[in-house]
């Protein structure tokens, strides 16, 4: 059950994820956008599930493709002025997503573990899966805006008024 609910997780963000980086990229083409997120997300999602058996693949690839077709219509419908904010959204979603399940399954390790490991805090795990990561976005997102905000608009007959001024 555990491998399962795992499996299916990951495999739906990550595949949210994907098809939503994809329709950006490929934007006004949903069909393509769409059959290459399904086509990533289902190998993404068997390489996730493979360990957990057979009834967690299922779960997986059903997971991976609802979340691709998600992912690459919200990527279609979103205006170009949005991308960025979406983006960060998705990606603080997939990082709180993943750290949870990485949670889970060391609570699960430490309580199957022979002798019981006791629940001790490790803060470094917490800086590893959480505030390195979004430190990461925070920096993209400052360099982002940084550079947008840098950008000028360049007027093509702009040229013509240089030399009278």
């Amino acid at each position: 059950m555990t491998g399962k609910s795992i499996s299916m997780a990951v495999g739906m963000i990550s595949s949210l994820a994907i098809g939503l980086m994809i329709a950006i990229l490929l934007q006004g083409q949903l069909a393509v956008s769409t059959i290459l997120s399904v086509l990533i997300s289902l190998l993404a999602a068997w390489f996730i599930s493979q360990p957990f058996g057979s009834l967690a693949m299922i779960e997986a690839l059903a997971a991976s493709l609802m979340g691709s077709m998600m992912g690459a219509m919200l990527g279609e419908m979103l205006p170009s002025k949005h991308t960025t904010l979406v983006m960060i959204s998705m990606d603080v979603i997939y990082l709180f997503s993943v750290s949870s399940i990485l949670a889970f399954i060391g609570k699960e390790a430490a309580v199957k573990a022979d002798p019981p490991i006791l629940n001790r805090s490790q803060p470094y795990f917490f800086v590893l899966r959480i505030v390195i990561p979004f430190l990461l976005i925070a920096i993209a997102t400052f360099l982002d805006q940084n550079h947008t905000d840098t950008k000028q608009d360049i007027d093509p007959h702009a040229h013509h008024h240089m030399g009278s001024e």
